[in-house]
């Protein structure tokens, strides 16, 4: 007599088990790209509060001042508060010099030589953090202002 049941799985099994593995992958993918906006949304709210502790050892060390007024961010070397890679005076500029912020991040910066804010754009696009000489740390929505203040 032969065995009419053969081993195996039927199509509809099939079909089931690749659906549910699509979707269980697409929730997974999904999770995946939030944790990487918000690591990345983390680094930049880190670098800025290094940024902060840096740029008030540069002022310490350059007689209570930021530097001449500016609105860039690069230029010459060690002439401004951004721009300043001196060990001795914490090394502001290094903290938001190219290769330290995620490669989307667009840096604003602003300065007298009594104050400064600087403000990096976040993982969104349209959101940036911004740390000034006053304490101030936080977002700003929008593109942000000039100035020397975050709000």
């Amino acid at each position: 007599m032969m065995n009419k049941f053969k081993k195996g799985f039927s199509l509809i099994e099939l079909l089931i088990v690749i659906a549910i593995i699509g979707i269980l992958s697409t929730i997974i993918l999904n999770s995946l790209s939030t944790s990487r906006a918000r690591a990345y949304d983390s680094k930049v709210k880190q670098q800025l509060t290094n940024f902060r502790t840096a740029a008030e050892m540069y002022f310490s060390n350059h007689d209570n001042t930021y530097g001449p007024a500016t609105n860039t961010c690069g230029g010459v070397t060690n002439t401004t508060v951004f721009n300043n890679f001196e060990s001795t005076s914490g090394s502001p500029g290094l903290y938001i010099a190219a290769g330290n912020l995620p490669d989307f991040s667009q840096v604003t910066c602003d300065s007298t030589d009594s104050a400064y804010a600087i403000k990096v754009t976040l993982y969104s696009g349209n959101e940036y953090w911004c740390v000034d000489n006053k304490g101030f740390s936080g977002l700003v929505s929008g593109m942000p202002a000039s100035g020397i203040s975050c709000l």
